[in-house]
């Protein structure tokens, strides 16, 4: 109950919940399609993915200028890295929101527009936005690779004169599991599964890849959780955002 009203409370959760079943609908639907005799459920789970869609986009409405202010608060960052990464990042979510929004209105039929192109504009300033969000990752996960290095050199100074070593100190902390990383990093780690499952979203729409909706589903399944995870664990969010 808890966990119900923290995301029922905040506009982030709402949406990712609802990010999550709207995916979760086309993952099933397309796995069930091919059964004839499941037609009606198929068609009801397309009903029900393009009602959250919709009513996400109504969700998301005004939320750009939030963006775009936000914008002007990264680019006081120190850190030139972070500072060119997220202000350009926010600068095409924000486009990308506008162009949310028209689609929106579309839908509303309140005013006529060629929903394909918009369809298109709007996943291109999506995947931009990804993009620059993974750059940022990879730095992310290159600072804490070269702080581990540094850890280590001291350790390690009374071996520098042997042949390997040095290589073997640089390589180290890139050898570390997986499960060890996210538990103490979990917040860079569930920022990248979120980028990286996003990122085939509006690059298969795009026709870069040839991606089932099935799959689709799922890597949009898996973004929705990550996100989720960052919204119930503090430690978990990615900071600045």
């Amino acid at each position: 109950m808890d966990v119900w009203v923290k995301l029922n409370s905040s506009t982030a959760g709402k949406d990712k919940l609802f990010r999550f079943i709207q995916y979760l609908s086309r993952l099933t639907w397309h796995n069930l399609e091919r059964r004839k005799n499941l037609r009606d459920t198929v068609a009801r789970l397309k009903i029900i993915e393009s009602a959250f869609s919709t009513f996400r986009k109504l969700l998301r409405l005004g939320k750009s200028v939030e963006v775009l202010h936000g914008a002007l608060r990264t680019l006081h960052l120190p850190d030139a890295v972070l500072r060119i990464t997220l202000t350009l990042s926010r600068i095409y979510q924000c486009l990308f929101l506008v162009a949310d929004h028209i689609i929106w209105v579309g839908r509303a039929g309140l005013w006529d527009i060629d929903r394909d192109k918009w369809s298109r504009i709007s996943n291109r300033f999506w995947l931009g936005s990804i993009v620059l969000n993974l750059l940022r990752d990879a730095y992310e996960i290159l600072t804490i690779s070269r702080r581990q290095v540094r850890c280590l050199n001291p350790q390690l100074g009374a071996y520098k004169g042997v042949p390997g070593v040095r290589e073997v100190c640089r390589v180290a902390p890139l050898l570390r599991p997986v499960a060890e990383f996210a538990e103490e990093h979990r917040d860079v780690f569930w920022d990248c599964v979120k980028n990286l499952c996003d990122f085939w979203i509006p690059f298969t729409s795009l026709g870069h890849a040839k991606l089932s909706p099935g799959t689709v589903g799922f890597l949009g399944s898996v973004s929705s959780l990550a996100g989720l995870v960052a919204v119930l664990d503090p430690l978990a969010k990615l900071a600045p955002t």
